[in-house]
């Protein structure tokens, strides 16, 4: 309740300082090159996200209420884009940060991501950010490839697996190679609000002693259902996006609800 509360009064700030802005009572520097009278569209930019819990592929990472900030390189067409993704909870029970790059051309998208959590909870490896051992790494390395259906049908499908790191089983004897299989599709667009939904199985490609433990479940199967509502809040001269998710894992017999604001 307390990191709640944190994270509404850092909402409340954000929308007091850009009203005032709007009313013209903060002004940028008069040295600045640009007037912020017209956007810009540079290649480098980043983003801050609040969220109530961080899910991720069937995974509670953490319950606690957390911000996310996006730093990246993006080409003009948006094809091509590397940076650098990080999370932190407002309790300091949550910690990430990320490496990733990724390409996407006429429906296709590959992307590489190196995933480093270092909760101080965390019983891994989560002290050493540039060891990258394999059998003392906290980070894992995830490939994915996917491609979206154009026209009336936007069906997106995606295979992801865990190439190196700490996907290693319970012995830490060798890679898992867990692997990540999932579809979505835009059940409604141009509402009140947008419906997204989502179905993923995973499974290891290299098992475990005859077991089918993977890195997002015990055993192989169902690990992701989802339901995503999103819309824009109009507060004031200011736009908030929002989105709420709703998440089951079958394998592991739980549920999840994500509340998710884009700041900016």
């Amino acid at each position: 309740m307390k990191s709640l509360k944190k994270a509404v009064c850092v909402i409340a700030c954000i929308l007091l300082a850009h009203n005032s802005s709007a009313q013209g009572i903060i002004m940028p520097p008069q040295d600045t090159p640009n007037d912020y009278s017209t956007p810009l569209d540079l290649p480098v930019d980043f983003s801050l996200q609040i969220k109530n819990m961080h899910l991720w592929r069937g995974i509670q990472v953490t319950n606690s209420a957390l911000t996310a900030v996006d730093l990246g390189y993006r080409t003009r067409d948006k094809s091509f884009g590397f940076g650098v993704w990080g999370g932190a909870s407002f309790d300091g029970k949550f910690k990430e940060f990320d490496y990733y790059i990724s390409y996407s051309k006429s429906g296709f998208t590959i992307a590489l991501w190196d995933i480093y959590n270092f909760s101080p909870g965390a019983t891994y490896n989560n002290h050493q950010v540039f060891n990258y051992k394999a059998h003392q790494t906290g980070h894992f390395v995830d490939l994915s490839i996917g491609y979206r259906f154009q026209g009336n049908v936007p069906l997106g499908l995606s295979w992801a697996t865990i190439i190196h790191g700490r996907d290693r089983g319970s012995e830490n004897a060798k890679n898992l190679y867990s692997t990540y299989v999932s579809a979505d599709y835009p059940v409604m667009r141009h509402q009140w609000v947008n419906l997204d939904f989502g179905l993923a199985a995973a499974f290891a490609l290299d098992k475990e002693g005859g077991t089918s433990a993977n890195f997002y479940g015990h055993k192989a199967g169902i690990v992701n259902i989802n339901v995503t509502a999103s819309k824009r809040v109009k507060i004031g001269n200011f736009v908030l996006p929002v989105s709420a998710m709703v998440m089951w894992n079958p394998v592991e017999n739980n549920a999840n609800l994500q509340l998710a604001l884009d700041i900016f």
